[in-house]
């Protein structure tokens, strides 16, 4: 099992910019993680539960997401779900900086953003000649609808630099996190991680990631539980001290809260 880290190196996109089309996605949890480049999906089948920035909302068929530069983001769906995804990094704007614009996160069923979003799709799947400079339009015509229609602030560069850096202190915190989820954790402790309060550390957190500090570590310790539910043959006993947990009877109260199923009737189904 691999450490995490809130930041997401994407390897480098053709043109700047990059589609794709996700059929159907069996993940039903994304953990907080954020980027530079600006991320558009536009869900065709399902929904699910998006936090970005700290703030909650629900996802359904035909809606829209941006996540902007720099922005935290996660979901949890229930089910299966369908989206096209478009990465953009800022520099494919060579007149207007857009890491500095905030595009609304979740606009519900727009017909323009609909019908570019499947033109975007058929012609970069059709790989006529013309097709790169075509969808290259379309990402445009997007891009514009959104800044025009959209924005709801702009902020400095200042801003976005003190912002990125608070998130790359964190990332020194959730690495931290995966290499000692077994053992004891405090926000004093990871506090101190950051040379900030306690209070401020969890102020941020909880603003970062939608999370609080106590909710994320037990998010993550029954991950690496349903791993190990899956790929080994412990106890639910053994387990439980194995992700951090102290005592076996919280470990399946808070399983049971994070799954929605105890560990047992998990185990039991697989």
């Amino acid at each position: 099992m691999k450490n995490i880290s809130l930041y997401e190196k994407v390897p480098p996109l053709k043109n700047n910019f990059q589609v794709r089309f996700l059929g159907t996605l069996k993940q039903n949890r994304l953990t907080p993680h954020w980027h530079e480049h600006i991320e558009l999906l536009y869900f065709i089948e399902g929904g699910c539960t998006f936090t970005c920035n700290g703030k909650t909302f629900t996802v359904q068929k035909g809606d829209f997401v941006t996540i902007n530069s720099a922005e935290v983001h996660s979901f949890i769906s229930q089910g299966k779900i369908k989206y096209f995804c478009m990465l953009i990094y800022p520099e494919f704007f060579s007149d207007i900086n857009f890491s500095n614009i905030l595009i609304k996160n979740h606009i519900s069923y727009d017909p323009f953003i609909e019908k570019m979003m499947f033109s975007i799709n058929s012609e970069h799947s059709s790989n006529k000649e013309g097709s790169d400079m075509m969808v290259k339009s379309y990402v445009y015509s997007v891009m514009t609808h959104l800044l025009r229609n959209y924005t709801y602030a702009r902020i400095t560069e200042k801003e976005l630099y003190a912002h990125s850096s608070n998130l790359k202190r964190l990332d020194t915190v959730f690495e931290y996190i995966s290499n000692n989820y077994d053992k004891e954790l405090s926000t004093l402790m990871l506090s101190k991680l950051c040379y900030v309060s306690e209070s401020y550390f969890c102020r941020f957190f909880k603003k970062a990631t939608g999370k609080t500090v106590a909710n994320y570590i037990n998010e993550y310790r029954i991950e690496k539980a349903v791993f190990l539910l899956k790929n080994t043959d412990s106890t639910i006993s053994e387990i439980s001290i194995r992700t951090g947990f102290c005592d076996a009877n919280y470990f399946s109260r808070v399983f049971k809260k994070v799954m929605g199923i105890s560990p047992t009737d998990y185990k039991n189904r697989l």
